[in-house]
């Protein structure tokens, strides 16, 4: 979700970003269909929301491949964000010639272009960077990269050219066969498991409503979207929640350095001072939501044995390793990193800071990177799959506090 918040500032109208909401790459391409109703050009496009809040999509692009990757072909700049911005939501990209057949008017039209080929090429979707923060605008990034489009692109009809990074092979099927779509059954790294030909579910979700707001001295009509207010208690249940998944991440990191069972001591020092920090920010009593703490505790706890599972092969005693407690420190300081510039944009009512979380990635890759140089490792995890974990932890974490 984004707002615009209208300063009276040489009257000039400022887009701000809702705080701490502004994620769009916790979703996927569920369906593409290039040619329905024996019309070439009824080209549709669906995009799956895999978790809540991640409707900030105004600006991210749809883009068309050809068969050998050579050439593309933008279809769309996505012109606004999409409401509600629900876990399970498929909001949808299609052309005039996808309403016609089918009747149903997606949420976004897009020209029918010859670029988008049924017979093979690739469908990207999204924008560079994490996710955390709103696509840019305007957008200036290099629209041919396939690793360019986060969260996703889809390989199909035996596509040759360049794949985004992680995924093991395009999909040898077409983008329909004219009354069946390409559809998403997993979500394993790999479009020839991934995809198969299944009756199309054009839908709609809808985008955010605008409401109407007017300067004075000179009209000045600006579009707003409903956000959570400034709130000390969130922005202080935030740090606490940051503190103890770096505390605890620290403690294992301690362990697998010295290759000895982890400090019970040191996890309970963690939880206390959670615990503690947590009453004091709901007791400040402008909470956006009312989170109960446990809820929170468990998915910092939650996180936590899942990234020491991935870096150190479970949560045993692990065996000593610089390297995997290294890894465990830097995905802790991230996680930790991340949390802190939405607790600061949250107490402040403002849009997170780019800034802010750019440096928070920058210092993973640094550490991550001296990490691996340290010697062996305790497993082969790698560092996309970290950073992944890390924030699909933060962005669930600032939905349940943050969202609606």
């Amino acid at each position: 979700m984004s707002r615009i918040v209208v300063l009276l500032a040489v009257l000039v109208a400022v887009l701000v970003p809702v705080p701490g909401r502004a994620v769009y790459h916790q979703a996927n391409i569920h369906e593409i269909m290039s040619g329905k109703g024996g019309d070439p050009m009824a080209q549709y496009v669906a995009i799956r929301m895999l978790l809540s809040a991640q409707g900030s999509v105004a600006h991210s692009r749809l883009t068309a491949f050809s068969c050998d990757g050579t050439s593309h072909t933008i279809l769309l700049e996505v012109p606004d964000n999409v409401c509600p911005a629900t876990a399970g939501n498929t909001w949808t990209m299609g052309t005039t010639q996808w309403v016609t057949a089918t009747g149903v008017t997606p949420d976004f039209i897009f020209p029918a272009s010859t670029a988008f080929s049924n017979t093979c090429g690739m469908i990207c979707w999204g924008a560079p960077g994490s996710g955390l923060t709103p696509p840019q605008n305007p957008p200036t990034w290099d629209a041919s990269v396939p690793d360019n489009y986060n969260p996703d692109c889809v390989a199909y009809g035996g596509y040759t050219g360049t794949l985004q990074s992680g995924d093991a092979a395009p999909s040898t099927l077409p983008a329909g066969n004219g009354t069946m779509s390409l559809q998403r059954m997993a979500d394993t790294g790999n479009d020839a498991n991934d995809f198969a030909l299944a009756t199309p579910n054009p839908t709609f979700n809808g985008t955010c409503p605008p409401t109407t707001t007017t300067t004075s001295t000179t009209s000045t009509t600006t579009t707003t979207v409903p956000g959570p207010p400034q709130s000390k208690c969130t922005a202080k249940e935030l740090t606490a929640a940051g503190k103890k998944a770096g505390g605890k991440a620290k403690c294992w990191s301690k362990a697998t350095a010295k290759g000895v069972a982890v400090d019970t001591a040191c996890l309970m020092g963690a939880e206390t001072k959670f615990s503690g920090a947590y009453m004091k920010a709901q007791g400040k009593g402008d909470c956006v939501n009312s989170t109960a703490a446990g809820t929170v505790e468990t998915q910092v706890d939650t996180f936590i044995t899942d990234l020491v599972t991935e870096i150190d092969g479970g949560t045993g005693t692990p065996a000593m390793s610089k390297c995997s407690s290294k890894e465990i420190a830097a995905a802790g300081k991230k996680a930790g990193g991340l949390i802190k510039c939405y607790a600061k944009a949250v107490g402040k009512g403002v849009a997170v800071d780019s800034a802010c979380t750019g440096a928070a990635m920058t210092k993973f890759g640094t550490a991550w990177g001296k990490a691996t140089a340290a010697g062996t490792c305790n497993t082969t995890v790698t560092q996309t799959t970290i950073e992944n974990k890390v924030d699909t932890f933060v962005t669930n974490l600032n939905g349940q506090l943050t969202g609606p």
